[in-house]
């Protein structure tokens, strides 16, 4: 164990610690243990937004540039102005007055599950133990230094151990495979399925070669991107859906999709704007209809279906849209579909609880949960394992765009992991050994099996 680490649990609070010192001391060397074999074993990531290498080392990054993506939302919940935000985020500024505009709601914001993820990174990966603007300047400098190629081996591999990572390539709507060093292929397909006018269809018409000019048309161009992506190695399907609508895709009528998809195309609605558009759905029957055809060519590809559930990302959104409830209709229609569910729903974990303990083809993914609040994940996952079969439960993805934060966030999954552990073999739940298992299954075993490689 290195001495960052040994650090880092000294200063946490055991989770389920005895008040007895001879207890304590026994419950952390077994978390110590549970701890360092997490760290041998490869982990298996789900779900990643990292950009590819060779973008990130064009990059100008600094300081602002780690803390923007999602230590920033709990910045600007803690009360930082869109003045300040833009200031922030201004490359060009001095870096005093970026951080003399940040640093107030930084202070109330430096404990969350985001703000962790971030310190983790800066102190490990860069060796500067405080953020402050005393230490901006050598951060900034560690940053600039490492940001060349082999920043990602030196991250993913020799710092995380992290066999491959499950990357979600928004950015691109045609096929790309990704770097098989680090990743697999997760492909989104909701630009088929959110549809609003005539430009969409012609955008898809550019991206597919094929003529949209009917539903069966609008069909045929899914399935040769389909085909496309699995060409270039997709092993899961990701839809975020849950951002702009709620999830409860309905069973439409062919004829009835078709009658949305006319009327989208004489580009004749008023449309509603902003977040209006999260509520009113005026082709409601063609996007359900559309989603049903994504999974179904899930199931004839025979691979899992990720679906974002629970809390979003960013200042703002409709929380009640992103309950997993609301997907029930379709683990009875697909039942070779396996299902995927994000985040453990939260704040939804219960609903989600149930549902795999009923359904064989919903797994629970801690994706993104560990940085979200590290308290509700051991909690979660202290009822998970007594809930759902263990078996289908994957313990970890990072979420980021940058691999630095997935090293953070990972140093505090398996932290997370093994305290559960831990208290749960001090409790009689289960044996050390069968401890040990679990964590293996939960960090590489369970996810491996759902998103294996593709061959080339």
């Amino acid at each position: 164990m290195n001495p960052g680490r040994r650090g880092l649990l000294k200063r946490l609070p055991l989770l389920g610690a005895a008040t007895a010192s001879g207890q304590t001391a026994r419950s952390r060397s077994l978390e110590e243990r549970l701890l360092a074999e997490l760290a041998r074993i490869e982990t298996v990531n789900t779900h990643e937004h990292i950009i590819p290498e060779a973008e990130r080392t064009a990059l100008r990054v600094d300081f602002f540039t780690l803390a923007g993506h999602y230590a920033i939302n709990d910045v600007v919940s803690a009360g930082l102005s869109a003045d300040a935000q833009k200031l922030v985020a201004n490359a060009d500024a001095p870096m005093a007055e970026r951080w003399r505009a940040f640093e107030p709601a930084w202070k109330a914001a430096r404990l969350t599950g985001y703000a962790q993820a971030l310190r983790i990174a800066i102190r490990d990966i860069y060796g500067v133990e405080e953020i402050s603007a005393g230490t901006l300047g050598r951060i900034n400098a560690a940053i600039r230094e490492r940001n060349k190629p082999g920043l990602y081996r030196y991250v993913l591999k020799e710092r995380s151990r992290i066999r491959f990572s499950v990357v979600d390539d928004y950015w691109n709507a045609a096929a790309v495979r990704p770097d098989p060093e680090f990743f697999v292929l997760a492909h989104k397909f909701d630009r088929f399925v959110a549809l609003w006018t005539p430009d969409d269809v012609h955008r898809l018409e550019q991206l597919t070669g094929v003529s949209i000019t009917t539903l069966g048309g609008l069909v045929e161009a899914l399935a040769k991107n389909f085909r496309q992506c699995l060409d270039a190695g997709m092993v899961t399907v990701k839809t975020t859906l849950a951002y702009d609508r709620e999830l409860h895709f309905r069973e439409v009528e062919e004829a009835d999709a078709a009658r949305d998809f006319e009327r989208l195309m004489r580009g004749s609605e008023t449309l509603p704007e902003g977040f209006r558009r999260r509520v009113a759905r005026p082709f409601r029957n063609l996007e359900d209809y559309m989603f049903h055809q994504v999974v179904r060519q899930a199931d004839g590809a025979g691979i899992p279906f990720q679906i974002h559930t629970g809390l979003h990302a960013g200042n703002g959104n409709f929380i009640a849209n992103s309950n997993p409830a609301l997907l029930n209709n379709l683990f009875f229609l697909y039942p070779r579909v396996k299902f995927d569910l994000f985040h453990i729903s939260y704040p939804y974990q219960g609903e989600l609880s149930v549902l795999a303990k009923l359904f064989p083809n919903v797994y629970a993914d801690f994706c993104w949960a560990h940085i979200v609040s590290p308290a509700v994940s051991r909690r979660t996952l202290d009822e998970f394992l007594e809930m759902i079969p263990m078996n289908k439960i994957s313990g970890f993805g990072g979420d980021y765009r940058y691999p630095e934060l997935s090293y953070g966030h990972l140093q505090i999954a398996r932290r997370n992991v093994a305290q559960v552990l831990a208290a749960k073999t001090q409790a009689g739940f289960c044996k050390e050994e069968e401890a040990a298992e679990i964590g293996r299954l939960l960090m590489h075993d369970n996810p491996a099996a759902l998103f294996a490689p593709r061959p080339a």
